[in-house]
């Protein structure tokens, strides 16, 4: 194996996806890459295998067995017990049932006006030049998480630093991960007690009184919930909107027509999570008996790396996928959500997010451009999720 085949791969300029996912779609479309645990998984990288490892239940997202293929060396919170990305019916099933009522298209509709709020009162409140990422981008979905699930507020800088520890790609110890998993579990558990105490009509309670008949969740539950809730809702969404201010800025064609036009927000937003989905390297599926897919076969017991990245740049599926079109008709969905079991549960939430925080963009900072030539520009390392550090950005555009 070829040292450029370990894989997190490096992006290419500006986040773009890197050139060994093209390579390998059209010469092994199912290779092996040698993951940071330093285990061999297959990695998917045509839009019709990485379907198929998503929704057919012969791939198993449960490594808790010995020898099982694994993403990071030392705990991960997407390979833990207990947690839902983690789990296999019927267990999964049961979750999924117990909180489908919680991010339906209705109830999120219905928190669209604080979302607006939100937005658009954060970025009133901005001076005339700002990091887009440090005071837009992870401030706004921080205080989207907690007006959707109730909370008054969290500690940010400590949720922050959990965040950037369990998703971090880097040698950190096992030890080290542990602790910042248990320390954030707690601090979760300390916001669902005194939640109870005072409960209101956010998602945290929703969760506190999720019942089918008899069934309801346990204790530990809501608190695994919760803390992925936390570090789905702010990490993964502020990494997006980061990618996305880089996207329409330079060139500022998209943000003008944008501006011009609110209407193709929705639209836009699709292809938007299309090409800025901030990476692929949080989960591994296993064969449970040996599968066929398009491309080939997959082993009983072999893992398998279902590429959104891969997916979404597909040719066969998006014609020139290279290319952001906020017009683009989508005959078949980009995969950033995932699909099937494991399909984001909050992804009604994320769409609707992301959509506001746009239109609070053209509406309130009609001008915003660029304060620092975008190839300037430095970008994550060392982490699951790749995003610019610091966009400097000022909000009146004014000739070079």
């Amino acid at each position: 194996m070829a040292d450029n085949e370990h894989f997190p791969f490096t992006c290419g300029p500006r986040g773009t996806p890197s050139g060994r996912y093209a390579a390998l779609r059209e010469n092994e479309p199912l290779g092996e890459v040698r993951v940071p645990s330093g285990d061999t998984v297959r990695i998917a990288t045509r839009y019709e295998d990485v379907s198929m490892v998503l929704t057919d239940p012969r791939f198993s997202r449960d490594l808790n067995y010995p020898g099982a293929p694994r993403m990071y060396p030392g705990y991960t919170l997407t390979e833990s017990p207990g947690t839902l990305i983690g789990m296999d019916p019927p267990e999964h099933t049961r979750l999924r049932r117990l909180m489908s009522g919680t991010f339906t298209p209705r109830q999120v509709n219905g928190w669209r006006p604080r979302l607006r709020r939100l937005a658009e009162d954060l970025a009133d409140r901005l001076p005339e030049e700002f990091d887009f990422v440090a005071d837009y981008a992870f401030p706004l979905p921080v205080q989207v998480i907690c007006e959707v699930m109730g909370v008054p507020g969290i500690d940010f800088e400590r949720v922050r630093r959990w965040s950037e520890t369990l998703l971090s790609t880097s040698s950190l110890s096992k030890e080290e991960k542990a602790v910042s998993a248990m320390e954030f579990g707690a601090y979760c558990a300390e916001v669902i007690a005194e939640h109870r105490g005072a409960p209101g009509d956010g998602l945290l309670t929703a969760m506190i009184e999720a019942r089918d008949g008899t069934d309801q969740l346990t204790e530990v539950e809501p608190v695994r919930m919760t803390l992925s809730l936390f570090l789905a809702g702010h990490e993964t969404t502020g990494s997006i909107m980061g990618r996305i201010a880089v996207r329409l800025l330079d060139p500022r064609d998209h943000y003008e027509r944008l501006v011009a036009d609110p209407g193709l927000i929705p639209r836009a937003t699709e292809e938007l999570f299309r090409v800025e989905v901030p990476g692929d390297t949080l989960t591994i599926r296993v064969a449970t008996e040996d599968v066929n897919l398009p491309s080939g076969t997959v082993r009983r017991g072999e893992g398998v790396i279902a590429s959104f990245v891969g997916a979404n740049s597909d040719p066969a599926v998006f014609p020139s996928p290279e290319v952001m079109d906020i017009e683009r008709t989508f005959t078949q969905s980009h995969m950033s959500l995932g699909r099937g079991p494991h399909y984001c549960l909050g992804a009604n939430l994320a769409r609707a997010e992301v959509q506001e925080f746009i239109g609070a963009m053209v509406r309130r900072m009609p001008g915003l451009a660029l304060a620092v030539p975008a190839d300037t520009i430095a970008w994550t390392s060392g982490i699951s999720v790749n995003r610019p550090l610091a966009v400097l950005v000022r909000k009146s555009a004014t000739p070079r």
